[in-house]
Formats: C-alpha cells, sequence, structure tokens
C-alpha cells in the first residue's frame, strides 16, 4: 500500500531537516512525502530542493502563503496514496511509525491513532482497543477526550474517504480547522482503533500558531457550529449521555468571549448574537451557576451586559 505523507512547512528550516530524515528513514518505504513550503521566507525551501534531488519519492511545491490549512488541502489533492499520514515541520516520528500503521490495518472504514510523545513523554491518554463510531460514540469520545484530540498528526486516513466525500480543512478559521476535519471525517467510518503505540514526536513551540491563545470569535462561533452540529447527529445514539459534548462546547464559546469581548465591533456583535438561535436549554441544565449566568445573558442577547459581567470576573 502505498501511504502519501503531508508535510505543510512554513519557516522550519531550524527543524526541518529531523523532520525529513525521520520520514526517510521509515522501516516501511512504499510512501510518497509531499513537501508543501507555504511561503516561507527563511531556506526551508532550498532545504526541500536539497532532499527532493536525493530521493525520488519526494515532491516539493512551493506556494505563496496561505496558511497551514489551504497547505494542507493543497497535499490531500496532490497525494495518490491509498493512505494519508499528516506530519508537523517540527516535529518527528521513530522509524517504524508507518510500520505499525501498516501491521495493524484492517480496513478503509477503520481509523488508526497513534500515542503522541513530547521529551520522550506520552501526552495522549487513549484506551487502547477499538470502538464503533455506531455503538460506542459516548465512551470513544469520553474515554479518550476525543474533542480534544483533533490534530491530524498521529492517525491513519483513507485517501478514499477523503476525496469520495470532499473532506479538507477549514482554511476561513485560524483555530480548530484540524477538529472539524476530524469530525467530517468520522461520518463515514465504522471504528477507531488507538494502538498502544507511541511513534510520534510532538514539539513545543512557544509561540507557534498552534500555541497562540488569541483567535477571532468567528473561529469559536464556527467551532461551535460544527460542535453542535455533530451533537444532533448522535444524539439518537447517546442515550441522552451528553453532557461532555456540551461541556466541551461551552469550552469554545466561552474561550471565544474571553478573548474577543473587549474588542466586539458592530459586525462581531451581529455575529455574536447568533449564539441565542444556537445555544440550547441543555447547555444551561449541564452548565456550572457561572455557565448558567452565560447562557442568561446571551439568550438576552446583550453583549454589553455580557462584557460587564465578564469584566466584573476579572476583577474580583
Amino acid at each position: 500500500m502505498l501511504i502519501s505523507i503531508i508535510v505543510p512547512i512554513y519557516n522550519s528550516s531550524a527543524y526541518l531537516q529531523e523532520c525529513i530524515d525521520s520520514i526517510l528513514a521509515q522501516t516501511y518505504t512504499n510512501f510518497e512525502l509531499h513537501l508543501i513550503n507555504d511561503g516561507s521566507h527563511d531556506n526551508s525551501g532550498e532545504i526541500c530542493e536539497v532532499y527532493a534531488k536525493k530521493d525520488s519519492r519526494i515532491n516539493v511545491i512551493h506556494k505563496a502563503n496561505s496558511g497551514v490549512s489551504d497547505t494542507r488541502n493543497l497535499g490531500i489533492i496532490a497525494a495518490k496514496g491509498e493512505f494519508i499520514c499528516f506530519i508537523d515541520s517540527d516535529d518527528w516520528i521513530d522509524e517504524d511509525y508507518l510500520e505499525v500503521f501498516t501491521h495493524n490495518f484492517h480496513d478503509h472504514h477503520t481509523l488508526l491513532f497513534q500515542n503522541i510523545k513530547r521529551d520522550g513523554k506520552t501526552i495522549s491518554n487513549y484506551t487502547f482497543k477499538n470502538y464503533s463510531t455506531s455503538h460506542e460514540i459516548v465512551e470513544l469520545f469520553v474515554e479518550n477526550n476525543l474533542l480534544y484530540s483533533g490534530a491530524p498528526f498521529a492517525k491513519f486516513y483513507s485517501k478514499a474517504i477523503i476525496s469520495d466525500n470532499s473532506i479538507l480543512f477549514d482554511k476561513n478559521i485560524s483555530y480548530g480547522e484540524d477538529l472539524i476535519f476530524f469530525l467530517d471525517y468520522i461520518k463515514y467510518i465504522k471504528n477507531i482503533t488507538f494502538l498502544n503505540s507511541t511513534k510520534y514526536n510532538y514539539r513545543y513551540i512557544s509561540g507557534s500558531l498552534s500555541t497562540s491563545k488569541n483567535h477571532p470569535w468567528k473561529t469559536y462561533a464556527q467551532l461551535h457550529i460544527k460542535i453542535s452540529e455533530f451533537i444532533h447527529s448522535i444524539s439518537s445514539r447517546a442515550n441522552g449521555n451528553l453532557k461532555y459534548f456540551y461541556t466541551v462546547d461551552w469550552d469554545m464559546i466561552e474561550t471565544g468571549i474571553d478573548q474577543n469581548i473587549n474588542a466586539f465591533s458592530n459586525e462581531m456583535s451581529n455575529e455574536f448574537s447568533k449564539l441565542k438561535e444556537t445555544v440550547h436549554f441543555v447547555h444551561f441544565h449541564v452548565g456550572s451557576l457561572h455557565r448558567k449566568i452565560l447562557f442568561l445573558l446571551i439568550k438576552l442577547n446583550s453583549y454589553r451586559l455580557l462584557r460587564a459581567y465578564k469584566n466584573l470576573l476579572i476583577k474580583k
């Protein structure tokens, strides 16, 4: 089976060679490597070209800067493999990373996960078993805190499922686009299997986009809508046990409010007003006293009162 590895690159010269070397050292060798340079200002593009001259499996694409989502989408379009693996350009993988996936592959409707490690220590906390997305959807998400595990790396995606269902990363938002991609993908699969394998090395870089704390309100609003749609889609399978999903949805809503409450323009207040229609009584029911107050202020559609309430909390 041919695996397409997609590496989006932006100003990654300090770590890029380690990333590429780890891929070329794989014990499973039937792969193509797409290095996609997203308008880097350092010498990342030159590093890619040097490697491409040494290994025919490498395809280098240079493009104007348009963000990681658009860059990954270009990789999906270019991919010729049966499967897709995403690797970030400042991370690296152990030499048997791909072999673990191929050894445990069953069918295209089962998504395989591996653990992630940082500084040599496992940071993911999965339950190593196979879950049916039809019959065990609540257990799948709750036991593995899966709404916080949407990052595309350390997963073994089927190219056919992605292409046949036109699944792409949303290039119009700056945070959570990977979770939206993941939620869209699992609509079309039957199982998720967590492997007792930790072969992906994540490098934490302070100040990078993935660790940035500030994103516009529309990003969190879109995440809220997507999570709400997902809750609706699984409600018939959840036996009413949806507290986890609504709690995470609250996390997204409140984080967006906290980051943008003192910067609301008229346009933003119009966007905020849409919350009145998409926040429901279940949000009130599962929320803490604090979030019950937020719920009432949202239903009143007064971001001025909400801003005053939030600022009051900050002063305490």
